[in-house]
């Protein structure tokens, strides 16, 4: 029966970091410019989260999210400056565009005066590093599990609440995003995952339960009516 279910979480989780890679969107950068973009982002592909499950994001999870202030960093270093920013309804330094492939950026970097900045498009214009990461938050029952009773369920994520931050990074794991990716905190993920097979067991025994208890009204029903019969 699991297999059957969908079922839709009722917790709010921390905020939540993945992981990609640039095969299939390859990152733009220009770094006499320190323009940076790509897609930290990518809908409806499906990747492997820490041999646990399989995860992917709805065309339209980002449409009520919140990007008012996103921040572009290496390697989700909270410690550091932010190289670029978003931030709605103020001067940012990078640009945010939600398409049918996913989340696009465009982050301007200042190479004069920022060495990392400098050496972050150096490393990406010479290939060293090609993956992007976001941080996010997932809405209550903003996620949707399928086949939990198989050794990779699927997570379908439908509403993101807010992102973060981008970050580039060393490694990847979304195959198909540029270079932004999203770092795994994969304890939080097995957590997850628990809790939610935890619950679609629980369901399952309460409808068994009720099934049983029906069962036995139904029988006693024609018990009684057969005993009227008899008085008759």
């Amino acid at each position: 029966m699991l297999n059957q279910l969908k079922h839709i979480t009722e917790q709010n989780p921390e905020i939540i970091k993945r992981m990609s890679t640039s095969d299939t969107q390859q990152v733009q950068v220009k770094p006499m410019e320190g323009i940076i973009e790509g897609y930290p982002i990518v809908f409806n592909q499906r990747t492997a989260i820490g041999n646990w499950f399989y995860e992917e994001i709805d065309s339209h999870a980002l449409d009520n999210a919140d990007l008012s202030d996103v921040k572009f960093m290496v390697n989700h270093n909270d410690g550091m400056i932010p190289l670029a920013r978003h931030r709605r309804g103020k001067r940012s330094t990078m640009d945010i565009d939600i398409d049918n492939i996913g989340l696009h950026i465009v982050s301007r970097l200042d190479i004069d005066k920022n060495e990392t900045s400098r050496a972050l498009c150096s490393a990406v214009a010479r290939g060293d590093i090609e993956d992007m990461s976001f941080a996010f938050g997932v809405e209550v029952s903003g996620d949707e599990w399928f086949d939990l009773d198989k050794p990779m369920p699927i997570r379908r994520i439908t509403k993101i609440s807010r992102v973060f931050e981008v970050s580039a990074v060393n490694d990847g794991a979304y195959p198909q995003t540029s270079i932004s990716a999203r770092s795994a905190t994969l304890d939080n993920d097995k957590t997850t995952l628990d809790n939610v097979v935890a619950a679609a067991l629980d369901n399952e025994k309460k409808a068994e339960k009720e099934k049983r208890a029906a069962a036995l009204l139904l029988a006693k029903k024609k018990t009684l009516l057969k005993e009227r019969y008899r008085t008759l």
